[in-house]
Formats: C-alpha cells, structure tokens, sequence
C-alpha cells in the first residue's frame, strides 16, 4: 500500500496513523517510507485516527486511504486523485470492484474509506461528529449540503480483506450483518437525510 501510494503522481507525502497496533505496523510504515502517527486505540475511532493524520501534515487536500486493499496500484490511487486536481469535483471517491453490482454501488451513500478533498471539507465536521465509521456519511454531508461536486469511479480489481477473513466466518458474518443493519438504519434515526443523498446524486458523476 504504502508503495503505491508514494509512487503515485499526486500524493506529496504518506502519513499512517498506528492506531495501537500490536503487529509492528508502525514500524513497517516508517521503513517504507511513511511518516507515522502513533496514537491510542482505546480512546477515540476511525474519525480521530482520520483526524489525527489530517493534523500531521500541512497539506491543503487531502487523500484518506484504507490499509486493507488488495490489488491497489499507484494507477488506481492517481486515476482518483485526478478530477480534484483537474477541478472537475470537490471530492472524488474510489470503490471497490464488486462486478455487476458496481452501478448500484456507485449511486448509494458512499461509505468507501478511498476519497480525496480539500482539508477544509474534513475540518468542517465538528469535533462532537467525529464518531466511529460514520465519519465518511459525516463527509458525504458536508459536500452534499453545500451542493459541491462528486466524481466516484470504481477501483478495477481491487477488493479488501472482509471481516470474514478478518474474524472468522462465524464473528465475520456476525460483524458484517451489524454494520450493513447500521447502515440501513442510518436515514430512519436522523443520521443520513434522505435529502442530503438526493443533493449528493445530483452533484454525482461517475468516471468510467
């Protein structure tokens, strides 16, 4: 990952944030190259680890990559890059290549942790909404709101280690069937407003 990331044409610098890791992830990171952040996984989220690398860089956009791809290539992360720096969008998203379902994947409330933006938009959020994996939907409605542009494209032949692999098949499903409950109950307890993702479709286009 870190390789890709560094020889792609748009990214200046690579921050990991080790988010308590007990697999010497930090220290892989800083071998390859990357500036690394460590901080303590018990107090705080995915939000404050995002947040926390935002902190450690002075860039004026900003590129939030997962570290579980499989198959990514720095091609893949420029072809993302790209509309934001060609100004055709405020932020352009990657997902992962899910075959014939991918043109309903493209139109849903996009929950992919592969996304560029301006760190004004990440900064907006307030501090009491950086809360756990629903800080992409929090993402999302920032751009929506203001009715500011999305470019989305689909990563080919890139996927991610699912929590099945991560788990078992057993704690996998069980994780897997919470997070896809959540994400439906999301528009029905004032989280996502049904008219934030009309405003997001409306700005949407989606690179082949």
């Amino acid at each position: 990952m870190i390789a890709a990331l560094r020889g792609a044409a748009y990214v200046r610098e690579v921050v990991v944030v080790d988010d308590g890791s007990s697999d010497g992830t930090g220290e892989v990171a800083a071998a390859a190259g990357a500036k690394v952040v460590r901080r303590d996984a018990a107090h705080g989220s995915k939000a404050h680890a995002m947040a926390a690398g935002v902190a450690a860089t002075d860039a004026q956009a900003v590129f939030f990559v997962d570290a579980d791809l499989i198959g990514v290539t720095s091609a893949h992360l420029d072809a993302i890059c790209r509309p934001l720096v060609e100004h055709r969008c405020v932020m352009s998203i990657g997902t992962f290549d899910y075959g014939l379902r991918n043109p309903l994947i493209l139109r849903l409330p996009p929950t992919t942790g592969e996304r560029v933006m301006p760190r004004w938009v990440f900064e907006s959020i307030p501090p009491e909404r950086l809360a756990g994996w629903t800080i992409e939907v929090m993402i999302n409605e920032v751009i929506a709101e203001a009715r500011l542009p999305t470019v989305a494209r689909v990563m080919k032949g890139v996927t991610h280690r699912n929590k099945r692999e991560k788990f078992g098949q057993i704690e996998g499903w069980r994780r897997t069937w919470r997070m896809f409950k959540s994400l439906f109950a999301l528009p029905f307890n004032g989280v996502v407003r049904w008219r934030t993702h009309w405003f997001y479709l409306r700005g949407l286009t989606i690179d082949r």
